[in-house]
């Protein structure tokens, strides 16, 4: 892993970038900040696909955005000078939404804070990351201060996605000293079992153990939060939306469940 692109939606809650900074440093790897696309133009592009916008009482000033722009920017560049790491600020010709997605193709890492509701980072931008760049989102929950890839808990469902996940997570897993392969009882498509994932990771030389549990009452997505936790994992990995994005929206899934709740880290590929 060589080069890393970050982004933040506000400087109150830095820990996408700390987060982003260590992992450049661990890896020698160069580290972008990418400039948020402003208030005004995500308005404009929701309403342009013909829906409410989701920036409430109108768009900012121009002073306002200015200036949580140059927030953002000083917070990076603080991050990145206390981690000696390689480092540059890019503003986007295109900030609008999806420049996240189309920019994230040249990097091996895109790092965004957890998305919600304002004045979290909208749900879109992560959304656009995940399904333009064809690169592996790590989601940074608020206030995580400590480093990932030492303890690793693999979400695995026998999907495609969660395959592909193990590929794009590989520069990480090759590091980590313990990775659980977890699957949940009720959760799972046809596919491989979490025993049969964890035999092929330790071809690779890999410290791994599987474990099939039953949720109970809990969701599946609190499940994999709790099991992750118990084991003092910092990180998790999942290949994300084996269930369609719309249904997860209307009924919940396992995905939205760990990139809007999770209180870990999350590498999400798709």
């Amino acid at each position: 892993m060589k080069s890393i692109l970050t982004m933040a939606w506000t400087a109150e809650d830095p820990s996408a970038f700390d987060l982003a900074a260590k992992l450049a440093r661990e890896f020698g790897a160069r580290l972008v900040g990418m400039e948020p696309p402003s208030y005004g133009v995500m308005s404009m592009a929701w309403a342009d696909a013909g829906m409410g916008a989701p920036i409430g009482g109108g768009l900012a000033e121009d002073a306002e955005e200015r200036q949580r722009v140059g927030a953002v920017k000083q917070a990076f560049e603080n991050r990145a000078a206390e981690s000696g790491a390689l480092s540059e600020w890019r503003s986007a010709d295109d900030s609008g939404p999806t420049a996240i997605g189309i920019i994230g193709r040249a990097y091996d890492l895109i790092v965004m804070p957890q998305p919600g509701a304002l004045p979290k980072m909208p749900e879109s931008v992560f959304e656009t990351a995940l399904f333009d760049s064809g690169r592996p989102v790590l989601v940074v929950p608020p206030g995580f201060s400590g480093m990932v890839g030492k303890r690793v808990l693999f979400a695995w469902n026998g999907s495609t996605e969660s395959a592909r996940a193990i590929s794009l997570a590989m520069p990480v897993l090759s590091r980590a000293e313990a990775i659980e392969v977890l699957s949940v009882d009720g959760a799972m498509v046809p596919g491989p079992t979490s025993a049969e994932i964890a035999d092929s990771l330790r071809s690779h030389g890999l410290n791994v153990t599987a474990k099939h549990v039953k949720p109970g009452t809990r969701t599946a997505g609190q499940t994999i939060v709790d099991t992750a936790i118990a084991g003092s994992c910092d990180l998790i990995v999942k290949g994300a939306y084996t269930q369609s994005r719309l249904r997860q929206m209307i009924f919940g899934g396992m995905t939205r469940h760990l990139i809007l709740h999770s209180p870990l880290p999350v590498l999400f590929s798709y």
